[in-house]
């Protein structure tokens, strides 16, 4: 159950870490996980103690942000895509590289429309498997 906040819009105040909100941590913790480049760089105790909370909490903002990436990206597995995508260009805008920033962008959103074309054509075959005629509104998928 997703909690409809977007946390990499939340502006971290500027005070002692265990001083956050839940949403002012996670949102630091999302960024801390960008930054990281995996999940798993990140100890969940190392962030108990950084924040004054129990392991469970940070266990519990985990699972949060993990479904908050899911429905960002419509699926769990791609967690790591977006990471090495976000480190990848804040790299090359760190070294001025704008075109090739913007290159990566570009590629970017193309895979994200290749999947979104794909999942559509998964939902076709699926209602036609399940007995549908087939007219499921084809003008939601794009040609190119």
């Amino acid at each position: 159950m997703t909690d409809d906040i977007d946390y990499r819009t939340v502006e971290v105040p500027d005070v002692p870490p265990e001083e956050y909100s839940y949403v002012e941590r996670r949102a630091e913790v999302l960024d801390l996980l960008e930054r990281a480049g995996h999940p798993r760089a990140v100890k969940q105790a190392d962030l108990a103690r950084r924040y004054g909370c129990t392991r469970q909490n940070i266990h519990n903002d985990l699972d949060v942000l993990a479904e908050h990436v899911a429905d960002n990206l419509g699926d769990r597995r791609e967690l790591i895509s977006e990471h090495v995508f976000h480190r990848a260009l804040n790299g090359l805008l760190d070294d001025e590289e704008w075109r090739k920033a913007a290159q990566t962008v570009k590629d970017w959103n193309e895979w994200l429309d290749d999947r979104t074309d794909l999942q559509h054509l998964i939902d076709r075959i699926e209602a036609l498997e399940d007995g549908d005629d087939g007219s499921l509104g084809t003008d939601r998928f794009r040609h190119r």
